[in-house]
C-alpha cells in the first residue's frame, strides 16, 4: 500500500490531483445515477397511477352487477401497454374478481385482500412494499368507488427493466465522459506539477551536497519570481551566512587550538611535576618506614632478651620504658606505612579461607593483659550463629579491630570494653558481620565525628593534648573496610563512652561445603561428654558447647565418665566426642582414654584430651591411648570447634580381641593396619623435595617422586593407586597448571568416578595466586615454606592420616614463631667472592651462621626425623648448595637474554629452596626478581642478581658454618 508521507514530492501531486478530481467526478456521477433512478420510478408510478383510475373508473359496473366478462375486457385492455406485467381486480370482500396477465408472463398466485374498513391501511402498507428502490417491479393498489361507497380494489404490476436498462445506458455514457475528463485531468496536472517539484528537487540536491561535502560555496541559479524563487534565494542567502561564520569559526579555532595546546603543555608540565612529588612523598614514606621498621625490630627484640636477664629494679624499669616507646614508635610506623601506600594506590585486601574464631581468640589474647594493665575489663560479645571458616583479609580485618581496641584502651582510664561481632545479614553467597567496640572513655563530640576518620585528625588536637598518636589509625581502618565493601562509623554510647562499629561482607561461596568449620552444620547432631574436675573449667566447656547447640552432658570423675558412656552405648545414642582433663583425681586423661577405646561399646567416640601443658603427654603415649586430638588449657573456641568438627579417621588399628582387652599399636608396628596411603610429590628443586620426603615419611605416608609434570601425569595414567598428589606449579617440561589440567582430562575420559586430590604447593603467595590454581583444577593451596603441621593439617582434610601424624595432636593451629631475619649487608663485606673459604675463627664462622641463617629453618627440617634428623640437614644443605650455582647461571643467561619468563621461574624455584634452607634474605631477592619477571621487565635485575650472588656466598659459607659445627 502507497504511504503518502514517504512518497516522493512528485507522486504527492499526482494523489493530490487525482483524488481531487476523481472526487468530484465520482460525486457528480452518484448524484446523477441518483436523479435518474428517481425521475424514471415517478414517471412510472404516475403512469400506473392513471391506469389504474381508468380501470378502477370502467369496473364500477361490472363490480356492481357481478359481471366478470365486463371486468375481463376492461382489464384486458391493458395489451396496449406492454411494461403493464399483470392486473387484477378484486371485489368488496378482497377475493380476486377477473385478472389480467401480459402474454408470456407466468400466472402468479395473489391472496385476498382484506375487505373495506380495515384493508385501507393494509393497502397504503402494499403500496409502500411494491415502490422498493431496487425492485425491478412496481406495483400498485387502488380503491374503485362507486356511489361514494368502495365496490372494490384494482391492482397493476408493471416490469422496469426497460427502464433500469435505460437508466444504465444514460450511467454508462455519462462515466465514460467523466472518465476521460479524469485523464486529461490528470495529463494537465502532470504537465504543470513539475514547475513545482523541479525547483524543491534542486533544493533537496543542493542541501545533501552541503551536508556532505561542507561546501557552503554552492549556489542554486533560477529565475523565477514566485514563492519557490524566494525559498531558493533565502537558501542561498543562508549558505553564504554559513559561510561567512566557517570562516570566522576556523579562525576561532585555530586560535583557541594553540591555546589550549599551550596551557595543555604547562598543565602537563604541572601534573608530572605534581605526580613525581607525590610519588617521591609516597616512595620516601614508604622507604624510610620500612628502614626504621628493621632496626625496631632489633630494638624490641634486644630489650625483650634483655628483660629475660638478671636486671636491677631502675634497670628494668629504663628497660621497659625502652619497650613501651619502641611499641608506640613501632605503631607509628606501621600508620605511616599503611598511610603512604593507601596515597600511592597500592593497598590491597586478599581473598583467603580463615577461621574467624581464631582470628578473635588472637586479638582477645593480644589485648587483654593490656587492658589488665590498666585495670579495665575487656571482654568478647560473639554471637553463636556466626561462621566459622570464611573468605576474605584475616589480616586486615585484625588490623582495624587492633585499631579500634587500640583507641578504646588509649581513651578509656576506667570502665570496661566490650568488642561484640553479630550477624548483620546472611544469604547463601555471603555474610555481613557488624564488629562494635565499646568503650567507657572519654567519648566523641558531635563536632569531632565529622573529621574523626580524617588522615592526621584526633578528637583532641590541641598542643596539650593528652593523648598521643598519629590520628592515621582511624583514617587506614575507614580505607580498609571501604576497600572491602564496608561502612564504619561512631556513635555515642547510652550513658558514657564511645561506639566503633564497622560493617564487613565475607564470601562464603569459596569455602569448601565439606571444609572442617565450614558452618554449625558441620557438628550438628553430635553428642559431647565433657570430663573434668574442675567445676569452672568444665562450666566454660559446657556453656561454649551448648552455644553450638549440640547435646552436652558433663561429668565430674572417670567413673561417672564410663558409667555415662555404657549407658548412652545401651540407650543406642552413644557419644561423638569425649573431652578429657589430662589431670584427673586416682587417674589421668590418657588412662580413661584407653579404657573408653578398649570398650566395643564406646570405642567409636572421638577422644579430645586437654592438658595444662604441651608435654603433658608424648606422641606415642597419645596414639596408644587412642586420643585424636590434644588441646592446650586455656582451650580456643576455634580449635574446639575444629576437632569437633574434623573428619572421622578411618579406623587403623588391628582388630581388638574379644578376651582382654589390650591398647591400641602404632600403625608403623601392626602388620594388619590398614594400607598406607600414598602421595606422589612433583617438585624439581631437590632442596624441597628433600624436606617434603621426610615430612611426608614421618607423617607415616609413602612417597612418589616426579621431577616435572610430566612425570607426574605419567605416574597417574600408570594407575600408581596414589591417594594424593602435592603439585609444584612451576617445573619445567609441563607445569603443575598443564599437569593439573591433563590429569583432569585423563579422569574424565576414564569415568573414574573418585577425583584425585591435587594440592598445589608453590612459593607464590601473591593475591590471585589461590585462585589461579583452584581454576586449575587444583583442590587446595599451601604457599612455601610450610611447617610439617600445616602439612599435616592439610593433607588431612582430604586424605586420613594416621594418628601419629595427625596435625591436632600438636595443637596445629598457630605455626611455631620466627625470628626475624637479620641484616645481612655488614657479613657479606667479610666473605671473599671466590671459592676459597676465609679463614675465621669458629665463633666468627657461628656469628655469620646466626646472622644469615634462619636457623629455626633448620631446626624445623632436623624435627622431621628422630634418628636422622642431622643427616637430612647435611642432604638438605648439599643439595641446595651444589643446585644453586645452576639456578644463577640460568638467571644470568636469561636477564642476558631479556628472557623475562624464565627469570620469573628460575627465581621462584630458588626463592622457596632458599627459604626452606632459612637464607630468608636470600629469599626475598629471588621474590623481588620473580616480581619484575611476572611484570614482563628486566630493569634492575642484573643488579639484584649481583647482589643475590654476593648473598649466597655468605650464606654457602654459612651453611658450611654449621655443618662444620655439627661434625
Amino acid at each position: 500500500m502507497l504511504n503518502f508521507e514517504r512518497s516522493s514530492l512528485n507522486q504527492k501531486l499526482t494523489i493530490i490531483s487525482f483524488l481531487s478530481t476523481g472526487t468530484a467526478l465520482l460525486s457528480v456521477f452518484l448524484a446523477f445515477a441518483v436523479t435518474s433512478v428517481l425521475n424514471h420510478r415517478k414517471d412510472e408510478g404516475m403512469q400506473l397511477s392513471s391506469f389504474a383510475g381508468v380501470i378502477g373508473a370502467n369496473s364500477v359496473d361490472a363490480l356492481v352487477f357481478n359481471d366478470r366478462n365486463g371486468a375481463q375486457n376492461t382489464l384486458s385492455a391493458l395489451k396496449a401497454k406492454e411494461e403493464i406485467s399483470n392486473a387484477t381486480l378484486f371485489d368488496r370482500n378482497g377475493k380476486v374478481f377477473a385478472r389480467y396477465v401480459a402474454p408470456g408472463r407466468a400466472e402468479e398466485v395473489f391472496a385476498n385482500v382484506d375487505p373495506v374498513g380495515p384493508g385501507e391501511d393494509a393497502l397504503a402498507e402494499a403500496n409502500a412494499q411494491g415502490r422498493s428502490f431496487w425492485s425491478t417491479r412496481m406495483r400498485l393498489y387502488r380503491e374503485v368507488t362507486g356511489n361514494s361507497h368502495q365496490v372494490g380494489v384494482v391492482m397493476i404490476e408493471a416490469d422496469l427493466t426497460n427502464m433500469w436498462l435505460d437508466i444504465f445506458k444514460s450511467l454508462g455514457v455519462i462515466a465514460a465522459a467523466m472518465g476521460a475528463s479524469l485523464l486529461v485531468a490528470m495529463m494537465l496536472a502532470s504537465r504543470f506539477k513539475s514547475s513545482i517539484a523541479d525547483p524543491v528537487t534542486k533544493l533537496i540536491n543542493a542541501a545533501q551536497k552541503v551536508s556532505a561535502s561542507q561546501n557552503y560555496t554552492l549556489r542554486i541559479a533560477h529565475e523565477r519570481t514566485d514563492e519557490l524563487g524566494t525559498l531558493i534565494d533565502s537558501f542561498n542567502d543562508m549558505l553564504a551566512q554559513i559561510e561567512g561564520r566557517g570562516a570566522a569559526l576556523t579562525h576561532h579555532r585555530d586560535e583557541l587550538e594553540r591555546q589550549v595546546s599551550v596551557r595543555t603543555e604547562q598543565l602537563e608540565k604541572a601534573k608530572n611535576a605534581a605526580e613525581a612529588a607525590s610519588r617521591a612523598k609516597s616512595a620516601f614514606l614508604a622507604t624510610m618506614s620500612h628502614e626504621i621498621r628493621t632496626p625496631m625490630n632489633g630494638v624490641l627484640g634486644m630489650t625483650e632478651m634483655l628483660l629475660g636477664t638478671s636486671l636491677s629494679e631502675t634497670q628494668r624499669k629504663y628497660t621497659k620504658l625502652v619497650k613501651s616507646s619502641g611499641e608506640h614508635l613501632l605503631v607509628i610506623i606501621n600508620d605511616i606505612l599503611d598511610f603512604s601506600k593507601i596515597e600511592a594506590g597500592k593497598l590491597s585486601v586478599e581473598y583467603i579461607n580463615f577461621n574467624l574464631w581464631d582470628l578473635l581468640d588472637d586479638i582477645n589474647n593480644v589485648y587483654t593483659p593490656q587492658a589488665q594493665g590498666k585495670g579495665i575489663a575487656l571482654d568478647f560479645d560473639i554471637a553463636s550463629n556466626i561462621p566459622v571458616s570464611i573468605c576474605g583479609d584475616p589480616n586486615r580485618l585484625r588490623q582495624i579491630m587492633a585499631n579500634l581496641l587500640g583507641n578504646a584502651l588509649k581513651f578509656t582510664d576506667q570502665g570496661r570494653i566490650m568488642a561484640r561481632v553479630q550477624v548483620n545479614q546472611e544469604d547463601a553467597q555471603a555474610v555481613a558481620l557488624r564488629f562494635e567496640v565499646h568503650d567507657t572513655g572519654i567519648g566523641v563530640s558531635r563536632e569531632a565525628r565529622g573529621r574523626i576518620f580524617e588522615a592526621f585528625s584526633q578528637a583532641d588536637g590541641s598542643t596539650t593534648r593528652k593523648y598521643g598518636g598519629t590520628g592515621l589509625g582511624l583514617a587506614i581502618s575507614k580505607q580498609l573496610v571501604e576497600l572491602m565493601g564496608g561502612k564504619i562509623g561512631v556513635d555515642n554510647a547510652s550513658t558514657q563512652g564511645s561506639i566503633f562499629w564497622f560493617t564487613v561482607s565475607f564470601d562464603k561461596r569459596r569455602v569448601a561445603p565439606d571444609e572442617p568449620g565450614f558452618s554449625l552444620t558441620a557438628i550438628e547432631g553430635q553428642r559431647v561428654l565433657i570430663v573434668d574436675e574442675h567445676p569452672s573449667s568444665r562450666e566454660e566447656l559446657e556453656r561454649q558447647i551448648l552455644a553450638w547447640n549440640l547435646d552436652c552432658d558433663s561429668v565430674a570423675s572417670a567413673l561417672q565418665a564410663s558409667e555415662r558412656l555404657l549407658s548412652a552405648a545401651r540407650a543406642g545414642q552413644p557419644y561423638d566426642v569425649a573431652i578429657l582433663d589430662m589431670e584427673l583425681e586416682r587417674t589421668s586423661g590418657l588412662s580413661l582414654a584407653a579404657q573408653i577405646k578398649a570398650d566395643p561399646a564406646s570405642r567409636a567416640t572421638r577422644i579430645l584430651l586437654l592438658s595444662e601443658e604441651r608435654l603433658a603427654a608424648d606422641p606415642v603415649q597419645r596414639r596408644e591411648a587412642g586420643v585424636a586430638y590434644q588441646l592446650i588449657k586455656p582451650v580456643r573456641a576455634g580449635d574446639l570447634f575444629e576437632c569437633i568438627a574434623a573428619r572421622r579417621r578411618k579406623p587403623i588399628a588391628a582388630p581388638v580381641p574379644t578376651e582382654a582387652p589390650a591398647p591400641v599399636r602404632a600403625p608403623a608396628a601392626d602388620p594388619g593396619a590398614a594400607r598406607q596411603r600414598k602421595v606422589l610429590l612433583a617438585e624439581d628443586n631437590p632442596v624441597n623435595v628433600e624436606v617434603a620426603t621426610a615430612m611426608l615419611d614421618s607423617l607415616g605416608l609413602a612417597v612418589s617422586c616426579a621431577r616435572n609434570g610430566e612425570e607426574a601425569l605419567q605416574a597417574v595414567r600408570e594407575g600408581g593407586q596414589y591417594d594424593i598428589v602435592l603439585m609444584d606449579c612451576q617445573m619445567p617440561v609441563m607445569d603443575g597448571f598443564a599437569a593439573t589440567k591433563e590429569i583432569r582430562r585423563h579422569e574424565r575420559e576414564g569415568g573414574r568416578a573418585r577425583k584425585l586430590p591435587v594440592i598445589a604447593i608453590t612459593a607464590n603467595a601473591l593475591q590471585g595466586d589461590r585462585e589461579s590454581c583452584l581454576a586449575a583444577g587444583m583442590d587446595d593451596y599451601l604457599s612455601k615454606p610450610f611447617t610439617q603441621q600445616q602439612l599435616a593439617a592439610l593433607l588431612g582434610r582430604w586424605i586420613a592420616l594416621p594418628l601419629a601424624g595427625a596435625a591436632p595432636q600438636e595443637a596445629p593451629y598457630e605455626p611455631e614463631p620466627r625470628e626475624a631475619p637479620r641484616a645481612s649487608e655488614p657479613l657479606v663485606a667479610m666473605v671473599h667472592h671466590d671459592d676459597e673459604r676465609p679463614v675465621l675463627p669458629a665463633a666468627a664462622r657461628e656469628q655469620i651462621a646466626r646472622d644469615v641463617i634462619n636457623l629455626h629453618a633448620l631446626e624445623n627440617i632436623r624435627a622431621l626425623s628422630a634418628d636422622r634428623g642431622g643427616a637430612l640437614v647435611q642432604r638438605v644443605i648439599n643439595a641446595y648448595v651444589d643446585d644453586t650455582p645452576q639456578h644463577l647461571d640460568k638467571l644470568r643467561q636469561a636477564i642476558a637474554g631479556l628472557d623475562t619468563t624464565s627469570v620469573r621461574k628460575v627465581a621462584h624455584s630458588l626463592k622457596s629452596s632458599s627459604a626452606n634452607v632459612g637464607a630468608e634474605t636470600l629469599a626475598q631477592m629471588c621474590k623481588d626478581l620473580e616480581i619484575l619477571g611476572r611484570n614482563d621487565s628486566t630493569e634492575g635485575a642484573a643488579g639484584i642478581l649481583t647482589d643475590m650472588e654476593h648473598e649466597f656466598q655468605a650464606v654457602r659459607h654459612s651453611l658450611s658454618a654449621i655443618l662444620e659445627k655439627e661434625t
